[in-house]
């Protein structure tokens, strides 16, 4: 069964978002250098094939990322696309010599990143990125890296939550009533924070990364509560990190590192399933999250035009349900 690229209605606000969405990360150098036309062309490719959602971030590429897609947009009309970004990030200009992410996004802007989750924080995030981007509004706010992932079990990832909902909740809520945002949620590569936060705070929906796909497939307890409190769920990462979509162990990442050999082992398991078919296997990792009644959209990077011109292929690849039943008997449900 094919699952065609659809505008998909977020539960709780008049808001339909694409099931395909570009996620920029990319745009921003991440794990490899690239010009500024070389990534403001990945996203104006992409907007040529039929692209209308896009997702940055201000911590990628310490705003880099942000810059470059607010250029590609220029070429849309608002009304016609659908934008996200993160708070919980705000960036400073760095005096001292180096980058501070430097191992992981490419020449990145010379910015400190602070994490602020308050609500001075948040609406000065908010008020950067419009700058940036070089628009009049952003449609999804999402509260980026809280959590254990980001912070550790430490008195700080306790203090960053306590902030968040002692006031950073009431700004994103203010800027929802006030129609600057349509929604807001939680991006964040963990599951548990997003169940804790729901009993704080009326969120719309939650952008999970690389917690769920073909390689991690349960997570009952999340969508029983997005279910209750009627959350929407985006799911970013489907290839986790890439390992998905690779045909060697020292190719891609797994986790933002490399690739360990049970993982590769269980890839190349779910590869021979697909083989089997003739089906791709990064069309069954894009569409597989999609099947779930709760996921509205999927969020997949690209490096270049042809990544993006593979995901939007992937993501209207034709799959006998075949394909699940035989990826169901290995555990993959």
């Amino acid at each position: 069964m094919c699952i065609m690229i659809t505008m998909n209605k977020i539960k709780r606000v008049d808001l339909k978002v694409p099931s395909l969405i570009l996620g920029c990360s990319g745009m921003a150098n991440m794990y490899h250098r690239m010009t500024n036309a070389e990534a403001i062309g990945i996203a104006e490719g992409a907007i040529e094939l039929g692209y209308r959602g896009f997702d940055v971030a201000p911590h990628y590429g310490a705003s880099l990322a942000e810059i470059r897609l607010g250029l590609a947009l220029r070429n849309l009309e608002r009304d016609d696309f659908v934008l996200s970004t993160k708070v919980g990030r705000l960036l400073y200009p760095r005096q001292e010599e180096g980058l501070q992410n430097g191992n992981e996004f490419y020449d990145e802007n010379p910015m400190n990143r602070v994490f602020d989750y308050s609500y001075d924080g948040i609406m000065r995030s908010y008020e950067d990125s419009i700058r940036r981007l070089g628009t009049r509004r952003i449609d999804i706010l999402y509260v980026h890296d809280i959590g254990t992932y980001a912070h550790g079990k430490t008195p700080e990832e306790r203090q960053h939550f306590k902030t968040l909902c002692d006031s950073g909740f009431k700004a994103l809520e203010e800027l929802r009533k006030n129609g600057q945002i349509k929604a807001f949620g939680i991006g964040a590569n963990e599951v548990d924070i997003m169940v804790e936060a729901m009993d704080y705070a009326d969120m719309d929906i939650m952008l999970v990364a690389q917690r769920y796909n073909l390689l991690e497939t349960h997570h009952e307890e999340f969508f029983q509560k997005c279910e209750q409190r009627n959350v929407s769920v985006a799911v970013a990462a489907p290839y986790a990190s890439g390992v998905l979509v690779k045909k060697s162990i020292t190719e891609g990442h797994y986790e933002y590192g490399s690739v360990p050999k049970e993982i590769f082992d269980r890839v190349m398991e779910i590869r021979k399933v697909c083989d089997e078919y003739d089906i791709p296997i990064g069309a069954a990792a894009l569409q597989y999250p999609l099947r779930n009644k709760n996921v509205v959209a999927v969020v997949c990077g690209a490096t270049s035009q042809k990544q993006a011109a593979s995901n939007w292929e992937w993501a209207q690849t034709d799959i006998p349900e075949g394909v699940w039943k035989a990826l169901s008997d290995i555990g993959i449900n």
